[in-house]
């Protein structure tokens, strides 16, 4: 079940098996379902944006560790960037549940989703945000050669990408869909 927030989307059946002494529980999700409100080809447009946006990301993370210059060896520039893979890894299990997403979603499987992605994106658009700001109070105080200026560039265009994740969060909202009541039976517990 994961969560104790979820458990009560959750019963316990006990079904009788041939041969044992001791019925079988079986976990039956009885919660809400959940759909996206975007229409079906609004969702696949969805599905790569926000994968290419992540592995934009993911580039303009990677590029700057890979570059030896004056940018790459000051803390106050490489620990945020360091410290958005954090955020990165949330935002692409968001992009794996997104992709693996059936019509009718479970309510845990929905809220992974949506809410995932929007603090994921936010906190990626900070860490991208300290590292511009970090580079640009080291060019006001040095001389920039190119290195520095592509490294300046890669998390500027990182800010870009991780902004507009958090822009396009409103279009993963999901609507409730109703469930058809059926009559539960009553099943004694062992």
């Amino acid at each position: 079940m994961g969560y104790r927030e979820y458990a009560k989307d959750f019963e316990i059946e006990y079904t009788e098996q041939p041969g044992k002494k001791r019925p079988k529980a079986v976990r039956v999700y009885v919660g809400p379902h959940f759909q996206l409100k975007a229409a079906p080809e609004r969702v696949r447009w969805l599905q790569r944006f926000y994968l290419l946006c992540l592995l934009g990301c993911a580039a303009f993370l990677l590029i700057p560790m890979c570059i030896d210059c004056a940018f790459t060896r000051i803390w106050y520039i490489q620990v945020p960037a360091a410290a958005g893979w954090i955020p990165w890894l949330l935002a692409a299990d968001s992009v794996w549940r997104l992709w693996t997403a059936k019509p009718r979603m479970e309510r845990e499987h929905a809220d992974l989703i949506h809410d995932r992605m929007s603090s994921s994106s936010l906190f990626l658009s900070g860490f991208f945000g300290i590292s511009c700001v970090g580079c640009t109070l080291q060019m006001g105080n040095n001389a920039a050669t190119g290195s520095d200026w592509l490294v300046s560039l890669c998390y500027v265009a990182g800010l870009l990408c991780s902004c507009a994740m958090f822009a396009k969060r409103k279009e993963l909202e999901m609507i409730r869909l109703e469930n058809p009541e059926k009559p539960r039976k009553k099943t004694n517990t062992p």
